[in-house]
């Protein structure tokens, strides 16, 4: 559960796709006419409260298997690396039982300028 939720939350690149409506749509509430585009984000899909309630807390028991992490059609490669996520976090966990963050969570330096979202460093202490 924590490894699909670390996911959702830490989602680190924006699959941006766009579309052209071929026909007349509406999305959300805003009328699409036909021949207009669209771009959907899915790293914005993935913190929609319809989906997820409370979306902007990381819950690790909130089991968010239907994050769109992967992308719209699923990366060929998520099931590797749920499963490396799953042993790196399970192993460093059962070996240093003390880590912890060695700074605030709030003074974490995120990447905001890049592709690939992420930290720029993770001080830890145990």
């Amino acid at each position: 559960m924590a490894v699909e939720e670390l996911l959702r939350y830490f989602t680190i690149a924006d699959g941006v796709t766009s579309r052209l409506a071929t026909e007349d749509v509406q999305i959300g509430g805003v009328d699409i006419k036909v021949g207009e585009g669209v771009i959907v984000s899915t790293l914005s899909a993935d913190w929609d409260p319809v989906a997820f309630q409370d979306p902007a807390a990381l819950d690790i028991e909130r089991g968010a298997r239907r994050h769109l992490s992967f992308g719209p059609h699923q990366c060929l490669g998520q099931s590797l690396v749920r499963m490396e996520l799953r042993i790196v976090f399970d192993t460093l966990f059962r070996c240093i039982p003390a880590l912890r963050l060695a700074a605030p969570a709030e003074d974490l330096p995120f990447k905001s300028d890049a592709v690939i979202y992420g930290l720029h460093e993770l001080p830890v202490a145990w």
